[in-house]
């Protein structure tokens, strides 16, 4: 271990030199409080031994200056005292001291409290060890996080959401999330869409969006109904994805030329179509299970095919949104969305969601990845 002593009288310092030197310590020594607060980076000691009464500056600062330092590691401070001098060693402990060694020094006591010292500099020597390698983790695990988030990016491009019938707003609850929004405009009159919600949240949740993105991607760019899209994208899930792995999809198009909306709603929340005024027209309920859950024999690809009479707003959102909790718990709910979009000028209905679900949450940290996409069907 290493001892830095710091006393004022040559006949302190060779003493506790010889003895601490016999106990296969290293010992360095310095006359007062300044030299051992200007030497500390230096010399980097594992026990500090303190006098009190010293000239230039006495321990009590001395001790105060080093515990204001920022150290790698706790040093611990010993008092030195004479049997007379309680007030010194109470002073001391109260600047800041761990301990204190009585003058004339005994042996065994002596021994004893260095024997102390050490296990407790071995288990701070072990945490730190620790606390090294925990860094070491944590920032490779940050640059593979980083790798595979700059992948996913490419993977799922989200060029084709920049359509001026299109609003949409995506709040991850952790850096991947298991929400996705697609759109495709594949003429003026068409235009496929996709909101998507997989099981568990992070890294696990994102990878089974890539496999419904790329298949939306390709499929929508062919033309296919949306009938064979949703489900070649189950067929996808459930053939490669883990059991228990699914995601719930509003997956459909919009036909302005014929004025229609066909839509799939596996496991996702009603998609309202909303008329200028915000009220509900038309609801499309969630009439089949998630994606990914049967297999191609079971699985019903039936949609839903409505018609407007008048132009309308195509609203559509992730249970993250009505199960957000406010800091009483409170979740913000279907009816709050809809009196949300009942209010809201027309255009700006996802703002106005983000601005009211952000009010309600009160800046809680939300708990499940939240998505929401309008369209306008004109």
């Amino acid at each position: 271990m290493k001892i830095l002593v710091v006393d004022d009288i040559y006949e302190n310092r060779l003493l506790l030199d010889k003895l601490l030197s016999r106990m296969q310590h290293e010992v360095i020594s310095v006359e007062n409080g300044e030299q051992a607060v200007k030497s500390l980076a230096s010399v980097n000691p594992d026990l500090i031994l303190m006098d009190i009464m010293m000239p230039v500056m006495d321990g009590l600062e001395a001790i105060k200056a080093i515990r204001a330092l920022t150290l790698d590691k706790w040093v611990p401070i010993f008092v030195l005292s004479a049997l007379a001098d309680d007030q010194n060693v109470l002073d001391g402990l109260q600047a800041g001291a761990d301990d204190y060694l009585q003058k004339p020094f005994n042996r065994a006591i002596l021994a004893a409290k260095l024997g102390s010292v050490q296990r407790v500099i071995d288990m701070q020597n072990l945490i730190i060890a620790d606390t090294q390698l925990l860094k070491a983790y944590r920032d490779e695990n940050e640059a593979e996080q980083q790798f595979l988030q700059s992948i996913f990016e490419r993977l799922i491009k989200q060029s084709d959401l920049k359509d001026d019938h299109l609003q949409f707003w995506l709040l991850p609850a952790k850096r991947f999330s298991g929400d996705l929004i697609c759109a495709r405009r594949v003429s003026n009159q068409q235009i496929y869409f996709m909101l998507a919600d997989s099981t568990g949240h992070g890294l696990a949740a994102a990878l089974p969006t890539v496999i419904v993105n790329q298949a939306f991607q390709a499929m929508t760019k062919k033309g296919l109904a949306v009938s064979i899209i949703v489900r070649e994208i189950n067929r996808l899930l459930h053939s490669q994805m883990p059991a228990g792995r699914f995601v719930a999809l509003v997956l459909g198009m919009i036909d302005e030329e014929k004025k229609s909306v066909e839509l799939w709603n596996g496991g996702l929340p009603d998609v309202f179509a909303l008329d200028s005024q915000g009220n509900t027209v038309h609801a499309f309920r969630s009439t089949h299970p998630s994606a990914g859950i049967l297999g191609n024999r079971d699985f019903d690809d039936t949609c839903e095919i409505w018609h407007w009479q008048e132009a309308c707003e195509l609203f559509m959102y992730s249970d993250g949104l009505t199960d957000a909790q406010d800091p009483d718990g409170l979740l913000f709910g279907q009816e709050r969305v809809l009196q949300t979009l009942r209010t809201a000028r027309p255009g700006v209905e996802v703002t106005a969601i983000q601005q009211a679900l952000e009010a309600h949450m009160a800046n809680r940290e939300t708990q499940d990845d939240i998505s929401c996409m309008a369209i306008r069907c004109r």
